[in-house]
Order: structure tokens, then C-alpha cells, then sequence
């Protein structure tokens, strides 16, 4: 399995829209790994996750045809990871040679509701499909089991342990916070030969419970480290990263690299062999 993180950002992106913080100059006059986008990713080339508003910034950047793809996976309704609105541009007002093959498109049911009452799907080549916690589905070749991540309690959100053809399972995790023990007992029943996972608070402890610190996200590997869920050489990459936490990726990586995890970026390429 290989798995393509085409954005590491948290919610607001880096550079934030309205933000001159040091960290966001820095991505602004620099670029490279600090400049980040809402947080999507591709496995295979065939199985898209999630859907930001970034979406054409990604597709044109990494040279991706969405037509291509076999299906598109929501983890929840947000707009970082639903942008609605962008799938309406796959209509016949827009797209000159009808598009006859319809895309099926995942994910709770909240998600679901979003892009039925947002867009006129009767007129998308798009079927919907409504996902539920612990029901493992065969997705274009793939197995996903919904988990129940902890991140808004408003809204049904999922993390997904994707299995591929070859047995390699990778749990995805954006966003969440700290499981709940009804999720870790089914995470500590699972073996993971790959992990990407949030790091939505950056350095800071405390505050929001929707999303995972540094600290937090040492103590989750090492959880899943000791119910047997991962080995020392699993990789584990984390992402949507705030740029609130006021570090810059080299200084993100070097907090997490002695853990055993690294931190991610735009475009980065994670290859997961089956165990």
C-alpha cells in the first residue's frame, strides 16, 4: 500500500488566511514543507480521503485526475475534510463529455446529509453510501472499518482502518482526540503495518479535547505499541499540523522523530508492506 498525504494542515491551512505569525512568514516566503494544505490523502492513486477546499490546489500540484479514482472516503462533515461544494464541478455544466460512470462516495452519515443538502446530487455522477462504526465494508477492493474517533461530539466522526488487497492495514486517523475505551479496545484488537494520525494541537497541552498534542500522540503509539497493535519499525507519520504551536516542521519532526514518529508534509510518499 502506498499512501500520498496531499495535505498536512490543520483546519485554518499554512499559512492561516488572516495570519503574520512567525511560522506563518516563514511558509509564505519560504514555502517547501512548511506551506501546507487541508488535510486529504490518496491511497494506491485509487481510493481518495477526504475532500477539502484545497482540492484543485492538490490535484493540479500532485498532477492527480480524479477521474481516476474508485471511490472518495469522508471521515466527517467539516469543511477542511467536506468541501461540498467542489463536487459540483463534476456536472454537465462543467464537464463538456459526460462523465457516465458514477463515483461512489463514503463516509458517515452526517457527511452524507452534508453533500445531499448542499449540492443537486440527482445531477452528479455520484452514488452515496452511508457508513457505520465497526461495520467493515469492501470498498473498491479495499476493507474500511469505521472506528469512532473523538473529535466532535456534534457530529459523527470516523478514523478507518483500510486493509488492502495484499493485507497491509493502515489506520487513518484525522481527526480525533483521545479514544474513548470503546475504540481502543477494537484498536488493541488489530494489527497496523502504518499510521497516520493527527497532531491538531501541535506542543499545546490542554484545551481543545477534539484533537491530539504531541505529548498525547507519544503516549498513543505507546499504547499501541504495548497491546501488540504495532512494532518499534511500524511507520507512524503525523499530520494536520497547527500553526498556532508556533514550530515549523524541522522543529515538529526533531519533537517526535525519538518517538518513533515522523511528521508529515505536502506530498510526502509513506510505502506500507504487509506484515
Amino acid at each position: 500500500m502506498k499512501i500520498t498525504l496531499l495535505g498536512t494542515s490543520g483546519a485554518e491551512g499554512w499559512p492561516g488566511l488572516f495570519c503574520r505569525c512567525a511560522v506563518c512568514q516563514v511558509a509564505r516566503t519560504e514555502g517547501g514543507k512548511n506551506r501546507r494544505t487541508r488535510s486529504s490523502a490518496l491511497i494506491d492513486g485509487v481510493l481518495k480521503l477526504d475532500f477539502p477546499s484545497d482540492i484543485l490546489q492538490q490535484v493540479v500540484q500532485w498532477n492527480i485526475d480524479l477521474l481516476d479514482m474508485r471511490a472518495i472516503l469522508f471521515t466527517h462533515s467539516h469543511d477542511d475534510h467536506l468541501a461540498a461544494t467542489e463536487l459540483q464541478y463534476a456536472g454537465p455544466y462543467f464537464v463538456p463529455a459526460p462523465i457516465t460512470q458514477r463515483l461512489p462516495l463514503y463516509g458517515p452519515v452526517d457527511a452524507i446529509c452534508k453533500i445531499k443538502t448542499t449540492i443537486d446530487i440527482d445531477c452528479l455522477p455520484f452514488s452515496l453510501h452511508v457508513l457505520e462504526p465497526r461495520e467493515p465494508v469492501d470498498i473498491a477492493g479495499y476493507m474500511v472499518t469505521p472506528v469512532l474517533a473523538q473529535h466532535d461530539p456534534k457530529t459523527v466522526c470516523f478514523n478507518y482502518m483500510i486493509t488492502d488487497p495484499n493485507g497491509a492495514t493502515l489506520l487513518y486517523a484525522t481527526d480525533t482526540g483521545w479514544y474513548e475505551e470503546e475504540t481502543w479496545r477494537i484498536l488493541e484488537q488489530n494489527r497496523f503495518d502504518g499510521v497516520v494520525i493527527e497532531c491538531g494541537k501541535g506542543p499545546e497541552e490542554g484545551g481543545y479535547a477534539g484533537h491530539l498534542s504531541i505529548g498525547q500522540l507519544r503516549a498513543l503509539r505507546a499504547r499501541l505499541l504495548a497491546s501488540g497493535s504495532l512494532t518499534e519499525t511500524t511507520p507512524v507519520a503525523a499530520t494536520h499540523f497547527p500553526h498556532l504551536g508556533g514550530m515549523l516542521h524541522d522543529e515538529l519532526d526533531a519533537a517526535l522523530r525519538p518517538h518513533g514518529i515522523c511528521a508529515a508534509y505536502d506530498g510526502m510518499e509513506i510505502d506500507i508492506p504487509a506484515s
